[in-house]
């Protein structure tokens, strides 16, 4: 049997997933943060944790996006935090609401957050936003 537990080659090796901006992908994006982090030595607190901040930021943009976009996720493990990166369309102009529960939930569960846009993309129909977040491994 393999043991692939803090395998050394997660570690600083970014790991994408591209999924349909809709809310029957999130299990898919879900399910590979999970595993990144659980084979990268967090807590099972922190799984979680890393966990629902990935389902909220997914959501968020999912929420804002133009229609048969996808989302980008990006995961990045370092030696004591991980790194995500969730970026999308949006349909119209305006950063995700920074006062709403789901922020508030993001910023709970995280050590840093937030989001930018870019100017209209001709090419995407659409406003480029990105939603990142960094999470401290074995924060007390």
């Amino acid at each position: 049997m393999i043991n692939m537990s803090a395998e050394p080659g997660l570690r600083g090796a970014p790991v994408e997933i591209g999924v349909a901006a809709a809310v029957s992908q999130l299990p898919i994006v879900r399910g590979l943060a999970e595993t990144l982090v659980l084979l990268s030595d967090f807590t099972l607190d922190e799984v979680a944790d890393i966990r629902l901040a990935v389902d909220e930021a997914c959501s968020t943009l999912i929420a804002l996006a133009a229609p048969d976009s996808t989302l980008c996720c990006r995961f990045v493990v370092g030696e004591q935090e991980l790194l995500v990166r969730v970026s999308g369309v949006a349909a119209v102009t305006g950063l995700p609401d920074q006062h709403s529960f789901g922020w508030h939930v993001l910023r709970t569960l995280t050590d840093e957050v937030f989001a930018t846009q870019d100017p209209f993309d001709q090419a995407s129909a659409g406003y480029p936003t990105t939603v990142e977040f960094r999470r401290v491994r074995g924060k007390i």
